[in-house]
């Protein structure tokens, strides 16, 4: 008898283990909560708050939907690298939503990362697909990566005010034959828009040029120069090397860990200025007028500068700046 009751109390315990594995498992199974704004064209990803709550914004895409993408609560089923979609025509990143509606890439002619339908690609932001969810490659991709199958997605329409206004899309040249192929933010290697150049930034103080790496209208530092101009406004970052992903690398500032933007260049990691600043809660301006770069926090400001018409004036300071201060 006594064997029979301790043969049952293990039982018992190794399904309370087991049981507490299993809600464990759940508990942590889905870190993402997803939003689609059906009017606004606005995906929002939330993540659990100290409650247990999807209440904390932490991503925000612009996608187009269509006009019979379906309003109510899905879990998403199954993801694919590429997907064959209506039309005759392929989308990448694809995560099965609910029937034949998906989130994925603006689709291309073939399946092929060089055949992008580059007119379709500029309509992002609007109302312009068959019924799924386009995205660029980047936010697709992010989806794919980060949000497992049982993801819930929220569709709704309605005046709502998203709690972040995502990043406008870079507007494709159709005339440009060489880059119109491709999504501008898909991180493989081959993409040609990720062919930049290095520029020397002069500093609004005194000191050495900044080296920064310069892509499609957005700028990049490394380790020295990120946090010689966020000293700057008295911020101090801690950009301590960890591993790069898809042209991201994650921070840890405040104790929160943030995505940042990077590219690598002879092996050195150059860190997107706006993402840095947006992590910081800093306010990045940027003059196209001066090629000028603007950082402001706690009412202080500095800047980094890159062009002919400020270099011919500030070139000479500069120069004996660094000759003293170097």
């Amino acid at each position: 008898m006594k064997k029979k009751l301790l043969a049952l109390l293990m039982f018992c315990l190794l399904i309370c283990s087991m049981s507490t594995v299993v809600f464990g498992a759940e508990k942590e199974e889905y870190p993402y909560y997803v939003t689609v704004n059906l009017t606004d064209n606005i995906v929002t990803v939330y993540e659990k708050d100290d409650a247990g709550e999807y209440t904390v914004p932490v991503r925000a895409f612009l996608c187009s939907v269509g006009e019979s993408t379906p309003e109510g609560t899905f879990q998403t089923q199954v993801k694919y690298d590429w997907r064959y979609l209506f039309g005759d025509v392929w989308g990448q990143y694809a995560t099965r939503i609910i029937g034949h509606y998906l989130f994925h890439s603006v689709p291309y002619f073939e399946k092929d990362k060089s055949t992008l339908e580059y007119e379709e690609y500029n309509k992002l932001g609007t109302t312009a697909s068959m019924g799924c969810i386009r995205l660029t490659v980047e936010a697709a991709k992010w989806i794919y990566d980060n949000c497992p199958v049982g993801t819930t997605v929220e569709m709704y329409h309605g005046d709502v005010e998203e709690p972040i206004q995502p990043e406008a899309v870079q507007k494709i040249n159709v005339n440009d034959a060489v880059k119109r192929g491709w999504d501008p933010t898909d991180p493989t290697e081959e993409n040609p828009w990720r062919k930049g150049e290095m520029r020397q930034m002069q500093p609004s103080w005194f000191g050495k040029d900044v080296a920064a790496y310069y892509e499609n209208g957005t700028y990049y530092l490394n380790k020295a120069g990120a946090e010689k101009l966020f000293s700057q406004v008295d911020i101090r970052l801690n950009l301590e090397e960890a591993e790069v992903k898809d042209g991201k690398v994650s921070i840890l500032h405040e104790d929160v860990k943030t995505l940042v933007s990077c590219r690598v260049k002879d092996g050195e990691v150059y860190y997107k200025i706006r993402d840095l600043a947006e992590m910081v809660g800093a306010e990045m301006i940027w003059n196209g007028e001066i090629k000028e770069i603007s950082l402001q926090y706690g009412g202080k400001a500095a800047s980094i500068t890159y062009g002919p018409a400020i270099k011919g004036v500030v070139s000479l300071p500069a120069k004996m700046a660094a000759f003293f201060f170097s």
